[in-house]
């Protein structure tokens, strides 16, 4: 797998971590109540981009050991991104 590849997917859950934490410090300063409808669209947010990201790979990889290996990489990463974020909240 393409160490660039790798390098690019860690910095996308960083910055999707980044922002989810910055947005619940925001909503819970402005508006307590939006705080479980925030929560809900970032949770959908994130997820439909990991399956995106996924397939997109997947669609236009030719091997398909790669393939595997960069979901694998997307799972082991967007768990670490929910470890991280419940950490942060609680």
């Amino acid at each position: 797998m393409n160490p660039w590849l790798v390098f690019a997917a860690v910095m996308l859950y960083t910055t999707l971590t980044v922002v989810y934490v910055k947005g619940v410090r925001m909503v819970e300063s402005v508006s307590p109540d939006n705080l479980v409808r925030f929560h809900f669209i970032m949770v959908a947010i994130r997820f439909l981009l990991s399956l995106t990201l996924v397939g997109v790979y997947v669609l236009f990889s030719k091997d398909r050991t790669a393939s595997i290996h960069f979901a694998a990489l997307v799972v082991v990463l967007y768990l670490a991104m929910i470890a991280v974020t419940l950490i942060l909240k609680h």
